[in-house]
């Protein structure tokens, strides 16, 4: 019996034009009278998956930044919360540097950038919708971060995955969330981990749930729950994880 479904949002409850259709809201809130427990399960930050939310008028539990962080809506609690250490972060920010590959960095809700003049920063804002804070990162005051993303084309990103990997071994968690986007997290978090944390705040069981999701940083997700749902157009090796594979986002 189902009990939860947990729904990703870009390429996923989100269409091409970054919107909720008006039939999966109609769906989404019948579901929830029906006492069913609806979580979104991003890659974004709460202040970049607000606005969404709000539309669904529903008080739900959010994860963002795939699982860094959990907030309650219904308050704005934060329910969970594991950054990035500051020694990490230093780290990443030489590695960004070193190899002029763009990395963001989010802070208190915010999204910092140490050049907001280039393509990254401008198809970043374009997908999300929200806007960055130039920064030199050395004038930080603390270094502790929600998490770190790195922005370019792919065979770049995996050469940035391979430093990474180098220097700071299985400390930290690494997954593509989009073609040029690598994401660097708190080794303890993923997005499946925070759901079962979040679950069993609930006192519901993965088995009783339903993810849906498109890309990579949906794997933990897609397998640990009792039915996991790839999207059509969603990543080949997720669609091989999943127990259904669905229509497109559209």
């Amino acid at each position: 019996m189902i009990k939860s479904i947990a729904l990703d949002l870009d390429g996923t409850l989100l269409n091409s034009k970054k919107e909720i259709t008006d039939k999966n809201m109609f769906i989404l809130r019948e579901l929830y009278k029906k006492g069913i427990e609806i979580f979104v399960v991003t890659g974004r930050s709460y202040s970049a998956t607000k606005k969404i939310i709000e539309k669904l008028s529903l008080p739900i539990i959010v994860i963002c930044y795939n699982g860094a962080k959990v907030i309650d809506t219904k308050n704005d609690n934060i329910l969970l919360e594991e950054p990035l250490s500051e020694e990490i972060v230093k780290i990443l920010i030489k590695i960004s540097r070193k190899n002029c590959v763009h990395l963001n960095l989010y802070q208190d809700e915010s999204w910092f950038v140490e050049n907001k003049n280039n393509w990254q920063t401008e198809y970043y804002k374009k997908n999300i919708g929200i806007d960055a804070i130039e920064k030199n990162f050395d004038s930080f005051i603390n270094f502790f971060m929600t998490k770190a993303l790195f922005i370019d084309e792919r065979y770049r990103l995996e050469e940035i995955e391979k430093e990474v990997e180098d220097k700071l071994g299985d400390i930290v968690h690494m997954t593509y969330s989009q073609e040029r986007y690598l994401e660097v997290l708190n080794k303890k978090i993923n997005k499946g981990k925070s759901l079962e944390k979040i679950l069993q705040l609930k006192g519901l069981s993965l088995d009783t749930c339903v993810a849906f999701g498109d890309a990579n940083n949906d794997k933990e997700m897609i397998e640990m729950v009792g039915c996991g749902v790839a999207m059509e157009n969603g990543e080949e090796d997720l669609k091989k994880i999943a127990t259904y594979i669905t229509n497109s986002n559209d």
